[in-house]
């Protein structure tokens, strides 16, 4: 028997219930091949085909029965998808450096994998998208780490804030962290030149030769100068100046 769409075909009650019956086992048994989302969308058919004969037949029984089957269906979806979305968010939590980016590529790539199985039973589209959008700021961070070193200073510093206006309005955080620690990276590399030509440099002709905001410059030198072998003494508030450790070499 096909799924009826012509309302004239419902004479009685009888041959509505009948409709009922098939669609009914055909959920049962989506659900038991752990079809949830294909079974949800059948839920939600003779849902709309009871409320179009309501007025017509006395079907509040069915009704309710087919909401709750309803609800136990999308509790059921809802329990699978958040298994990946768990997945994925923990993932998102994890601490990221220039070391262990490629085997968190991997963890990524085993869960990318689970989920494109899936996509269809538990409607995973929007975390299979999220987890392609990662790999591709994924992609670019590599280019970004396997160049900034070798790059001279403002091409690498235009390199990597040109991928944070991208990342700018992503949920990527620990990413995010990763473009942030390598751009203080960067910035570290640069003052270690300019201690090996100068005591110290005020604040304001620093900022110049480097393209960054003071305020911004003075944030990233208090981060730096608690590192261990920061090329960074101190920063003095009074003459505004940056004073540099001497050189060993």
């Amino acid at each position: 028997m096909g799924i009826k769409n012509n309302l004239e075909s419902f004479k009685s009650k009888k041959d509505l219930v009948e409709e009922l019956n098939y669609y009914k086992s055909l959920i049962i048994k989506k659900v038991k091949n752990g079809d949830y989302n294909s079974a949800l969308e059948k839920v939600r058919s003779a849902l709309v085909l009871l409320q179009e004969h309501q007025d017509t037949f006395n079907i509040k029984k069915e009704l309710l029965e087919f909401y709750e089957l309803s609800k136990k269906v999308v509790s059921e979806l809802s329990g699978h998808r958040l298994i990946y979305e768990r997945r994925f968010n923990n993932l998102l939590r994890e601490k990221l450096n220039e070391s262990n980016l490629e085997n968190f590529s991997k963890l990524l790539a085993m869960l990318k994998n689970e989920v494109d199985h899936n996509l269809d039973k538990y409607n995973l589209w929007d975390i299979s998208n999220n987890i392609n959008k990662y790999f591709k700021y994924i992609k670019k961070m590599y280019e970004i780490l396997s160049c900034y070193r070798v790059l001279n200073y403002h091409d690498a510093s235009e390199k990597i804030l040109e991928y944070v206006r991208e990342i700018k309005s992503e949920n990527f955080p620990n990413l995010k962290m990763l473009t942030l620690l390598t751009y203080q990276n960067l910035i570290r590399n640069r003052l270690c030149e300019f201690s090996k030509d100068f005591d110290k440099l005020p604040i304001s002709a620093l900022s110049e030769k480097m393209a960054i905001n003071q305020n911004q410059l003075i944030n990233f030198i208090n981060l730096i100068k608690e590192q261990p072998k920061s090329p960074i003494q101190g920063f003095k508030s009074r003459t505004q100046e940056i004073i540099f450790k001497k050189s060993r070499f």
